[in-house]
């Protein structure tokens, strides 16, 4: 488990910059993958550079006081597959932390969309595990997350306050080999997942997911992907009469921005000025946390755009690790 840190006070716009010597330091990442064992070939590759205490190396030197370890969301046709490969990893993550005392927390992986093995490996994570939340796919094919069937699982989450990280994939409507101006080392990373990160706020959002569930802590990867671009042209459609005021009503009736602002996003791949004030537009500071993506990013990559961000010294600290705190206490209604 990691350790929690007090949050800081924001500080009035154009308060003083970050510099070297007034930069918080102790990091936690809320985007760390770690390679799992058995995983498909594909994947093994992919984070092949990835091992405990190569990666604890990469964290001392980035300055990072601890990593949020998730593996990979777990996939595939097969629901016995799926539950043994969730069972193997989740083994895996707790005892990584335990191996390394405050330099991983864990996020179990459920093996969704099966409602009864996924029940059983969070009654496993909590009660044997004492994972600090849960990690999903923005979609599973063609079932994304504010599908009904998946609501008795949300059911138990809600009840636990528990932390679900959303990590994107590809789905069947716009798979890279479907989509023609995929070249050479793109794959669905690039413009796919932000779009499916999109797809699955917004399904959430109006199917009353997020209403129904309140107490879920939902994380998103990668600053929401498009989600943040897309909510002012949304808004827009009041003055649609198609659409108007109404139509808006009837699809989020606690307003748009209100049901967004309890969301939490992790800015991997999104250290820019545009995206941090994106996000910023429609939640709080307090819902903002730092992320890497490693192994498939150097950790020193993230830490660095992160830096060179020059935000105001308290909002940077908030983002560092002192949200993390807030976050975090959902991991003691789940032990």
């Amino acid at each position: 488990m990691i350790e929690q840190s007090p949050a800081a006070g924001l500080a009035p716009e154009g308060a003083g910059r970050s510099s070297d010597r007034d930069r918080p330091s102790g990091l936690i990442d809320f985007h760390h993958h770690f390679r799992p064992p058995g995983a498909p070939e594909a994947i093994m590759q992919l984070m092949s550079r990835w091992s405990p205490e190569g990666a604890v190396a990469e964290m001392d030197g980035a300055g990072v006081r601890s990593g949020m370890a998730f593996a990979v969301p777990v996939l595939g046709a097969d629901a016995a597959v799926r539950q043994t490969a969730a069972r193997r990893w989740n083994d895996f993550g707790a005892d990584l932390g335990a191996r390394f005392p405050g330099r991983f927390g864990h996020f179990a992986s459920l093996p969704l969309p099966d409602t009864d093995a996924c029940l059983a490996e969070i009654d496993y994570a909590v009660g044997s595990l004492h994972a600090d939340g849960f990690g999903i796919a923005t979609n599973y094919d063609d079932i994304w997350l504010g599908d009904e069937r998946l609501w008795p699982v949300y059911q138990v989450l809600d009840a636990l306050d528990a932390i679900v990280f959303v990590h994107p994939r590809d789905a069947p409507c716009c798979a890279p080999d479907k989509l023609s101006y995929h070249r050479d080392v793109m794959d669905g990373s690039w413009l796919e997942w932000p779009m499916n990160t999109a797809r699955t706020i917004f399904s959430l959002l109006v199917s009353g997911t997020l209403r129904r569930f309140p107490r879920i802590r939902f994380i998103f990867s990668h600053a929401g992907g498009v989600m943040p671009l897309l909510v002012s042209r949304i808004e827009g459609f009041s003055g649609w009469p198609h659409v108007g005021e109404a139509g808006l009503a009837r699809l989020f009736p606690n307003g748009l921005r209100s049901e967004l602002g309890r969301l939490h996003f992790e800015c991997a791949q999104a250290y820019s000025l545009t995206n941090i004030a994106a996000l910023r537009s429609i939640v709080p500071d307090t819902q903002l946390l730092f992320g890497s993506d490693y192994p498939i990013f150097p950790l020193a990559h993230a830490a660095t755009q992160f830096g060179n961000l020059a935000l105001p010294v308290e909002l940077e600290t908030r983002i560092a690790h002192g949200n993390a705190a807030s976050v975090l206490t959902a991991r003691h209604h789940a032990r």
